[in-house]
């Protein structure tokens, strides 16, 4: 058993494993985006597409779309100006944080031991950006704009964005948030973000195996529903009907 990094803050500590890590040609930061890849949907898509690289992105209509949502929203609520015709619907959303002094895409890093860090700093470890925080005192709320279907709802992105806020702010006792789904015109499940602990142990131990992976070589193609979706044509799992 290894001893506990005494310098990492009492909420954020984790053991340090000092592992022999092969570094990859460019340094991996996680985020929820490609965690969620490596852990819920395959590790091989995971490698093509975040450590190798080879994958380029391609952004369907929905993903378009949701950027042009989120831009708007972000527009709204920082300083009213108003929604696009086609996007009117969505007013009670943004007008519920009204006075409230909402701060939108509030960019949030870490460093590898867990503490604050800027977005784009050398040092940065994990970052995230969340849509919409809401502070008052001691207790903070988060909120993300959804654009797509709430049937996998994954409270984590929130968890991990409440844990990066926690490291900014110390002060901040309680952070709950939620999914606005906005295609569904409702706000979805609250959360309680609270347990930053917890977080900070799942995101470490997800990056433990990302770095196992990088220096055995070894990424698993792991069989799901989004293999006919997977642009890994090489995987004899891939269903994907475009495949060559």
């Amino acid at each position: 058993m290894t001893d506990i990094d005494t310098s990492i803050p009492d909420f954020l500590k984790v053991e340090n494993r000092g592992k022999n890590v092969a570094p990859p040609q460019k340094p991996f930061v996680w985020g929820y985006t490609n965690l969620h890849t490596y852990d819920d949907v395959c590790p091989y898509q995971f490698f093509r597409t975040y450590i190798k690289r080879d994958i380029s992105y391609v952004a369907t209509p929905e993903m378009e779309f949701g950027t042009r949502g989120h831009e708007a929203m972000e527009r709204r609520v920082a300083t009213q100006l108003p929604l696009p015709e086609h996007m009117r619907r969505w007013e009670p959303f943004a007008e519920a944080f009204t006075g409230l002094k909402a701060r939108c895409e509030v960019k949030l890093g870490v460093t590898r031991e867990g503490k604050p860090t800027g977005f784009f700093d050398k040092d940065v470890a994990g970052r995230g950006k969340a849509d919409v925080v809401v502070l008052n005192n001691t207790i903070g709320a988060i909120f993300d704009w959804k654009f797509g279907n709430s049937k996998y709802e994954h409270p984590f992105e929130l968890e991990i964005h409440a844990m990066m806020l926690k490291a900014q702010m110390p002060q901040l006792e309680k952070i709950t948030g939620a999914y606005i789904w906005l295609k569904e015109d409702r706000v979805g499940q609250n959360y309680d973000l609270s347990d930053f602990n917890s977080t900070w142990a799942r995101v470490n131990n997800i990056v433990e195996k990302i770095e196992d992976n990088m220096f055995d070589g070894r990424w698993e193609k792991r069989r799901g529903p989004l293999c006919s979706w997977c642009r890994c044509f090489d995987c004899e799992n891939n269903s994907n009907p475009k495949k060559p």
